[in-house]
């Protein structure tokens, strides 16, 4: 019927032969009309089954299917669209409400259900009264304020309970900006993101350390990756994290230098490669360089065990880094760092000799000999700078190196800055 031959093993044909014995002649009459009867009876079958799948489908309807619920954030998004701005990391999308449009929400709401003090049920609702979407629509209020304070609080009061329903926040890589409609600072966070990692900092239990390290590994952004080392620190030997923190911030400002960026400040990329660094992040600070000038100098001036200071030494003898600006990019850190190592003192020195630093670069170079240094701004870990001692026995040192180098220079701006800078150090000795 269908074109294909049967098969039939010959152990069923020999069966087959045993049950049916060869039918006389007087039996065909009969096997050709029960035969007949068969293939009609299939053919009506067949006919009735083709006009079944013929109807229209509604004639059979299908039952109701659920529709599927989108995330929160979705969610909120059909009652107050959210102006998105996506990172340059596709991994995160910061999410900034729009305040005036809509008016006032109501407050957050509690708990729908009791939960125990420190338990999963209680961290979830906090979580989700955090990221209403719908938050700061109205604009920002005193009690909106308090209620996002008690709420990262309650957070972190819950311990390791709090941290599935932060893990789950986390990976859906979104943040609400606090900063966007001026709660920010208020709220004592940028951004909810910001905010949940720093509760898991105070945390402190393994379940929460595990989650920052995975996320220093997932994130892009320079604030979450400075503020995740640093939490980790309390909580894990550097042999731990250390590895982690440098390959996120060496990627993050790879990606900055290729000009896929939004504005963002590197300065926590700085500081982190700078705190956690060694010789293996000098090649990257050399090459931001040319993009990022003081950020890069003042890390690898600050890199421990003088670490950067061949590179920087490098630097401060390039006439393309000594011609940009005041040619004092890599010589004022080198200035720095004169006071501690004795090969950035030497090659100051040899610099002044062959004049070689740019009378308009010599001012800063004699404050850094006078003891005034600069440093990031907003610095997350304290300054990095070398610490300034005023004993009697540092001030010496300082007047003896000024004098050194007012005797090598022949450049007139270079003997005043440095006549300047000796009479400020020497005003700091103790008066007879």
């Amino acid at each position: 019927m269908n074109g294909k031959s049967s098969k039939i093993s010959p152990a069923g044909r020999t069966a087959r032969n045993a049950r049916d014995p060869e039918p006389s002649g007087t039996g065909l009459p009969f096997v050709f009309a029960v035969g007949g009867a068969a293939i009609l009876l299939g053919y009506l079958v067949i006919h009735s089954l083709g006009s079944a799948k013929s109807e229209p489908e509604s004639a059979a309807p299908a039952p109701p299917v659920a529709a599927s619920q989108p995330p929160v954030l979705a969610k909120k998004r059909r009652v107050m669209p959210p102006v998105v701005r996506a990172s340059p990391f596709p991994d995160v999308v910061v999410v900034t409400t729009n305040p005036p449009a809509l008016p006032q929400p109501d407050p957050m709401p509690a708990p729908t259900q009791p939960h125990a003090p420190g338990s999963a049920g209680v961290a979830q609702d906090l979580v989700a009264r955090l990221s209403r979407s719908d938050l700061f629509a109205g604009g920002v209020t005193p009690q909106k304020v308090e209620e996002l304070k008690g709420s990262f609080k309650q957070l972190a009061e819950q311990g390791g309970a709090s941290v599935p329903a932060i893990r789950e926040f986390l990976d859906r890589f979104q943040d609400i900006d606090f900063d966007a409609v001026g709660a920010g600072k208020q709220v004592g966070y940028p951004s909810l993101r910001i905010g949940l990692l720093n509760v898991l900092g105070q945390i402190g239990e393994p379940e929460a350390a595990e989650l920052s390290l995975q996320t220093l590994q997932k994130t892009g952004d320079p604030l979450e990756i400075a503020l995740l080392a640093k939490g980790l620190e309390k909580q894990l030997p550097p042999e731990q994290f250390r590895e982690a923190a440098l390959t996120a911030a060496s990627e993050a400002l790879a990606q900055a230098a290729s000009g896929k960026w939004d504005g963002r400040s590197v300065t926590p990329l700085f500081e982190v490669l700078q705190k956690y660094g060694d010789q293996i992040v000098v090649n990257v600070l050399e090459q931001s360089a040319g993009k990022w000038n003081y950020y890069s100098t003042l890390a690898l001036a600050g890199l421990p065990d003088g670490a950067g200071i061949p590179t920087l030494v490098r630097l401060a003898q390039d006439p393309a880094i000594t011609g940009v600006g005041n040619g004092d990019f890599a010589l004022r850190p080198l200035a720095q760092a004169a006071m501690q190592f004795p090969e950035a003192r030497t090659a100051l020195m040899d610099q002044a000799k062959l004049n070689q630093i740019p009378d308009r670069a010599w001012p800063a170079v004699a404050t850094s000999l006078a003891g005034t240094y600069i440093q990031y701004g907003n610095q997350l870990f304290g300054s990095t700078a070398p610490p300034v001692v005023w004993s009697n026995d540092q001030i010496n040192q300082r007047v003896a190196l000024i004098d050194q180098m007012l005797g090598v220079t022949t450049s007139p701006a270079g003997a005043q800055a440095l006549q300047n800078a000796r009479a400020q150090v020497v005003a700091k000795l103790p008066r007879q």
